[in-house]
């Protein structure tokens, strides 16, 4: 209540409930890059989850793995994959990317699209980035050796005529040559073995502590016994 300089009520307040906003967790689209691209005909499509929940959002470790190269690799080509109405955009053709980050600029020119020296470059590139990779994975028909070779070419072909191919070939062989791969389609250390190999030299220094332990808690009982039996015949 307000009041005048008299006593006389002059206004009085009104109070308000204030309205509780409620935020809705950020939500981000995901795509299973391994179920969408594998030969059984299943496409579940993208799936729409929370932030916190995106490392959730595949089952295995394996296609986790592999959809996590995927996507470093289309992050280091420049590749975003072509989103309308939640869905990602696929025709005969396979699914499309759109173009994102500067173009990979050098001393090469990649040329026209459609001339000679743009089929050859490609054609090189693609057989040079094939060499290279094939013989750091076990299997070299692997489902990533494969998908990476392919999301390759799509950038070649989406390549500007001054652009350098062997900039483009090495941000590929950046990504696909690195041992931070946690699955064991790479020949060599991986996350994986390493951290197998770990847990399993824990697991066997711990065995052998018990062991240990046995063996010290037996002798300390065989001495207190034959304390006790000296006692005995004293």
């Amino acid at each position: 209540m307000q009041t005048d300089m008299f006593g006389g009520v002059t206004a009085k307040p009104s109070v308000g409930k204030g309205t509780v906003r409620e935020v809705k967790p950020t939500k981000k689209l995901v795509f299973d890059r391994k179920a969408l691209w594998s030969t059984s005909g299943y496409l579940p499509g993208a799936k729409e989850v929370d932030e916190d929940e995106v490392a959730q959002a595949t089952s295995t470790s394996d296609t986790r793995s592999d959809n996590a190269t995927i996507e470093r690799l289309e992050s280091a080509l420049g590749l975003a994959p072509l989103v309308r109405n939640g869905q990602w955009v696929c025709d005969e053709l396979g699914f499309h990317y759109r173009r994102v980050g500067k173009p990979f600029t050098g001393v090469r020119r990649f040329g026209e699209k459609g001339s000679l020296l743009w089929d050859l470059n490609k054609q090189l590139t693609l057989r040079t980035a094939r060499d290279a990779i094939e013989p750091l994975f076990t299997d070299p028909c692997s489902w990533l050796v494969l998908n990476s070779v392919s999301l390759l070419e799509v950038r070649l072909r989406m390549m500007g005529p001054d652009e350098d191919h062997l900039a483009c070939l090495a941000a590929f062989l950046q990504v696909m040559s690195q041992h931070d791969f946690i699955d064991n389609s790479r020949r060599g250390e991986t996350i994986r073995s390493l951290t197998k190999r770990d847990q399993m030299r824990e697991k066997r220094a711990a065995a052998r502590e018990k062991r240990e332990l046995k063996a010290v808690e037996a002798l300390m009982d065989a001495f207190e016994q034959d304390h006790f039996d000296d006692l005995d015949t004293d």
